[in-house]
């Protein structure tokens, strides 16, 4: 079966720099959210490609996870990337197919954008509570990048 999770939220961060923190520097959420992300290593490929692979340790939900995901497709113009999760990651014990996607980051006004985030996961067991608690960890994450980007430098 299967299902679709996300959100949008407005944010107060040009869309460029939004876009472009996910885009070129998603190790560095480690560094701002210490207390759920504790690393993110890059593992294959330079990063910010197509075909980059990163291995996560994070807590989700009060569980600590390990993720491992694959960078599957970028587009500059839309402001758009999706992650594919592996298998072998925590994730994948509970489902088929897991994508995050970083749908659109979008101008709204000035110093202003809108992220639009949405998880595509297919599951045989009917579980919804780890893609929830990861929309959760995402809208968390949206939500309070830009204030510790400008509180941390």
């Amino acid at each position: 079966m299967a299902d679709s999770l996300g959100f949008e939220a407005e944010i107060k961060c040009s869309a460029n720099k939004y876009y472009g923190y996910f885009r070129n520097n998603l190790p560095h959420l480690a560094k701002h959210f210490p207390e759920i992300y504790k690393s993110i290593e890059v593992i294959e490929g330079d990063g910010p490609s197509v075909g980059s692979v990163r291995l996560w340790k994070s807590e989700l939900d009060g569980h600590f996870i390990t993720t491992k995901e694959r960078t599957v497709s970028v587009n500059d113009e839309s402001k758009s990337i999706t992650w594919n999760v592996l298998k072998g990651s925590d994730l994948m014990k509970l489902h088929n197919s897991f994508l995050i996607k970083l749908v659109s980051v979008t101008p709204t006004r000035e110093g202003y954008c809108l992220a639009k985030w949405s998880v595509n996961f297919e599951s045989d067991h009917g579980d919804v509570s780890f893609p929830t608690a990861l929309i959760n960890l995402l809208h968390k994450t949206t939500v309070e990048l830009p204030a510790r980007l400008s509180k941390q430098g």
